[in-house]
């Protein structure tokens, strides 16, 4: 008798193997009522309900094509660089005195505080000037 091929001799096992999970799937059983409703839902009628009349859309013809050349303004001018660097020094003298402990948390606070009321400050002056 001539002998199997090394492939087959192997065929029953992985058979049987990749029949367990299947089997054991099977033993599972399904249900249909898993707590959630299956009926349609209600219907709801919507009355007719007030809409604005629509707009015409107008288009507007000046006649000419449109330019971005002028130069766009600023509503206020940056801040220069000199004023970024103490800006920038002022704030990390701050944060290394208060992670060093030179400076109490309460000191620290107030100074932030100040800081931040300069700012408001500044922000309400600075409208005003833009809307003169």
């Amino acid at each position: 008798m001539v002998g199997l091929a090394p492939g087959l001799k192997r065929l029953p096992g992985i058979i049987a193997i990749m029949a367990v999970p299947l089997l054991l799937a099977g033993c599972k059983t399904f249900a249909l009522d898993d707590g959630v409703s299956n009926a349609a839902p209600k219907a709801v009628v919507v009355g007719p309900q007030d809409a604005p009349a629509p707009v015409a859309l107008t288009k507007k013809d000046t006649g000419t094509y449109p330019t971005f050349s002028a130069p766009l303004t600023a509503a206020n001018t940056q801040i220069g660089d000199a004023e970024a660097t103490t800006s920038e020094t002022q704030l990390s003298r701050l944060a290394a005195a208060r992670a060093s402990g030179a400076m109490s948390e309460a000191e620290y606070q107030r100074r932030i505080a100040e800081l931040r009321r300069l700012a408001a400050q500044h922000a309400t002056d600075t409208e005003s000037q833009i809307a003169n």
